[in-house]
């Protein structure tokens, strides 16, 4: 009798195939940082930027995503703020949307259209995948806080630092 196919097996298999290429160190590596960025690659800047245009479109701020240039601030923050191992983790967060989708859409995450991309996200956000959705509000965070400093959307929604004088 044949060896049956089952998802234990499959999984078994992808974490040996997992751990080979680790040891080979392909998946320990992450590319080089993107020309006039601090830590991220030029594919996972990419990847931010799909994921800004999606979550702040045209129209809604006098700034989009792209126009804010949340790519550029996600990279200046993860420099400042995450160790290594938890700049490792969120480059990882982002190569599994990136490669995610090509089983599922056939395409990466990047080459998908606007409105796949943004039900991608949403099938992320889903609270019963909870690794996935933690995943998903920390990109929702990050890009949240360098969206919403740019002066240009301050200035939209009325945000004044400080306290007002006149007590309002």
């Amino acid at each position: 009798m044949g060896l049956l196919i089952t998802r234990r097996r499959v999984l078994a298999g992808l974490g040996v195939a997992a751990g080979a290429a680790g040891i080979g160190g392909y998946s320990l590596t992450f590319g080089a940082p993107a020309p006039g960025a601090t830590v991220l690659s030029s594919n996972e800047l990419a990847v931010v930027r799909a994921i800004a245009e999606v979550w702040f479109p045209a129209g809604i701020f006098p700034v989009d995503g792209i126009e804010a240039d949340v790519a550029g601030e996600v990279d200046a923050s993860v420099a400042d703020l995450l160790d290594p191992v938890r700049l490792a983790g969120f480059r990882y967060v982002l190569r599994a949307l990136e490669w995610g989708t090509f089983a599922s859409r056939g395409a990466r995450f990047t080459a998908l259209d606007a409105a796949t991309r943004l039900e991608v996200l949403r099938t992320w956000g889903d609270p019963s995948v909870l690794p996935r959705r933690v995943a998903t509000d920390s990109l929702k965070a990050l890009l949240g806080i360098a969206y919403f400093s740019h002066p240009a959307v301050l200035a939209a929604i009325g945000w004044k630092p400080g306290c007002d004088d006149e007590g309002v």
